[in-house]
């Protein structure tokens, strides 16, 4: 008999440590928009695919990008989930590696080329909405889900109009 309880009290504890080490990993991945992306940091991310990790909790969009003086840099652009954007209607093959994209979103806070996407405009002028609205994300208007504040609004426009000016410039 005691040798079935101390069986059984092993697996339970193996069952435990397996479970917190699993687990563990995922939730310590998974963040609020406000701990690592700055919402005062708007970005423009425009190139061709270049990669795409359909992972949880977050799918990322690798986009290379040519800076204003011709050098390219890529870019990793963090969307929703995987099965966020399925809901949306974006699955592994809508964005083929090599599609031209612009994605707005808003830089990582250690200013990294990381950021995360909100909306992605193909080619033929189809936006997608990639970002999730969690907790800290701008109302950007990005969300069809959610009404955006004016202010947010116009601070992305700014920021769009002060990088469509660069480009003409260029």
């Amino acid at each position: 008999m005691k040798r079935k309880q101390a069986t059984i009290q092993r697996s339970a504890a193996a069952a435990a440590i397996a479970a917190s080490v699993l687990f563990g990993v995922q939730a310590s991945a998974h963040h609020a928009f406000g701990a690592e992306f700055d919402p005062n940091r708007p970005i423009l991310v425009r190139g061709p695919v270049v990669k795409i990790e359909w992972t949880n909790p977050h799918a990322w969009f690798h986009v290379e990008h040519t800076t204003e003086d011709g050098n390219k840099e890529v870019w990793m652009m963090e969307a929703g989930t995987p099965n966020t954007l399925l809901r949306r209607g974006i699955h592994r093959n809508s964005v083929p590696i090599g599609t031209e994209v612009i994605i707005d979103g808003y830089q990582s806070k250690d200013l990294s080329n990381r950021g995360n996407g909100r909306q992605m405009t193909l080619a033929d002028g189809e936006t997608l909405f990639m970002g999730s609205s969690g907790t800290g994300a701008p109302r950007d208007g990005a969300d069809p889900r959610e009404a955006a504040r004016t202010e947010d609004v116009e601070t992305l426009k700014k920021a769009k109009e002060v990088d469509q000016a660069d480009e003409e410039e260029s």
